[in-house]
């Protein structure tokens, strides 16, 4: 995390290829959580459902998606990141076929479990793999690309809802089918792609030359026990949980919130979504460029406000005026790529040695998983009690997330070194190496 005047080190192909193949973890996520808030209005017609039962289909995904990352994580440290980056897909795509073809609200709801916990267990491995194979120095641009993965799911998976957004359930069907295929070829080329191979055997050879055995994973008390990295740990969750609670809510619900709340059609709901998460992509690609940068600390700043604005401009209008939604929605497209998720995969990348990332990352997603998901348990009610008071609520946890953000960079900014992981076994730490 340590800002760096000097030039970064140049990557080639094969880096950006497995940052491809690790962001699909990434964009998989983000197409599942997007598909899912698609289909709720649609499924709650379709089988009757009601709005507790919409509400326990919109918070198993994340919640799935917690207890996966919770697992999958330690998983990949102990039996092997490579083994978990390959399989986790697998399970992906059978469970994106069972919701396509989903009979019934059960087989619908079991076929949501299982992605969310394939997903949830990806998405740690992944970012663990890249990071672990990337040079010193250019972490923070592979890192950040798997968000402009993330985001390119959304917008892949908005458009094609617009696409199919008159077949109705069909159309959500046809989703999954899709996803399905793209989990598919992601393991083919995650296992196959013979480039892989030789970052793998380049990353183990550095590794030993730096006196670190990436297969064994730290034990827990170890990391905890040094209180540098136990304090980094928590601020990097509730960071992450108060930005995902904001994040997951937009994600699952603005297309039913604009339907239900906003009075618009399906088609208008998903192609404003489109529309103006073209604009997060392209922030998004912005913080890729500054990512190793002292910029990426600097636009944090004025993201935040952009980010709360957006929440508070909903909560004063109740979300019933249309153009102040989508003017809400375009800030919060601009603000997000510099205040959120990328910026938390960066900072528990370049804090914890490699042995433990995926781990930490695990625990930290599942935490904010968790949380967002019980979350969105209550967020349809709340909706229906008062638009206003949850986009209230929203705004204060936009703000509580900057202020921990903004704890997390002067903590890096006064001691750069200790703050950042060293590429060393952290027993060396304990032992009486640390500062």
């Amino acid at each position: 995390m340590a800002e760096m005047n000097a030039a970064p080190p140049q990557l080639d192909r094969r880096h950006w290829m497995l940052a491809v193949a690790a962001g699909m973890a990434s964009f998989l996520d983000s197409g599942a959580i997007i598909s899912v808030g698609l289909g709720l209005a649609l499924w709650k017609k379709s089988f009757g459902l009601d709005v507790w039962t919409v509400g326990v289909l919109g918070s198993t995904l994340t919640l799935f998606i917690a207890i996966g990352a919770l697992t999958g994580g330690r998983v990949a440290d102990l039996i092997g990141r490579g083994r978990v980056f390959s399989l986790t897909i697998l399970l992906y795509a059978a469970a994106a076929l069972a919701v396509s073809f989903a009979p019934n609200a059960g087989v619908l709801v079991a076929g949501v479990i299982v992605i969310g916990v394939a997903a949830g267990a990806d998405l740690p491995t992944s970012i663990a793999v890249l990071s672990e194979r990337a040079p010193a120095g250019a972490q923070g641009r592979l890192v950040a690309f798997t968000h402009v993965m993330w985001t390119a799911g959304v917008v892949f998976t908005t458009s094609l809802g617009f696409a199919v957004s008159t077949l109705d359930t069909f159309g959500i069907r046809l989703i999954f089918a899709t996803l399905a295929v793209l989990a598919v070829a992601t393991f083919v080329f995650r296992a196959f792609y013979p480039p892989f191979r030789q970052l793998e055997a380049e990353a183990d050879t550095r590794h030993a030359a730096e006196g670190v055995d990436p297969s064994h994973a730290l034990p827990l008390r170890t990391l905890l026990r040094d209180r540098n990295f136990a304090v980094m740990i928590l601020l990097t969750a509730l960071f992450y949980l108060f930005f995902t609670l904001v994040a997951n809510t937009f994600g699952s619900f603005k297309t039913y919130f604009l339907v239900t709340v906003g009075d618009t059609t399906q088609s208008f709901a998903t192609a404003l979504s489109f529309v103006t998460t073209l604009i997060g992509l392209a922030g998004t690609i912005v913080f890729t460029r500054i990512a190793d940068t002292k910029w990426r600390s600097r636009f944090f700043v004025a993201g935040v406000m952009v980010f709360t604005t957006c929440q508070l401009l909903i909560a004063i209008t109740g979300g019933v005026v249309l153009p102040v939604m989508i003017v809400a929605l375009v800030l919060y497209n601009i603000g997000f790529p510099f205040v959120g998720e990328a910026l938390y995969k960066i900072w528990t990348q370049e804090s914890f040695p490699v042995n433990t990332r995926a781990t930490v990352q695990g625990a930290t997603m599942a935490v904010a998983r968790f949380i967002a998901s019980a979350f969105a348990l209550v967020t349809p009610a709340l909706i229906d009690w008062s638009p206003s008071g949850l986009y209230y609520l929203l705004t204060s946890f936009a703000l509580v997330s900057g202020f921990i953000g903004m704890l997390i960079i002067r903590r890096v900014q006064k001691d750069p070194v200790r703050a950042t992981a060293a590429p060393r076994d952290l027993s060396t730490l304990v032992a009486g190496d640390a500062r």
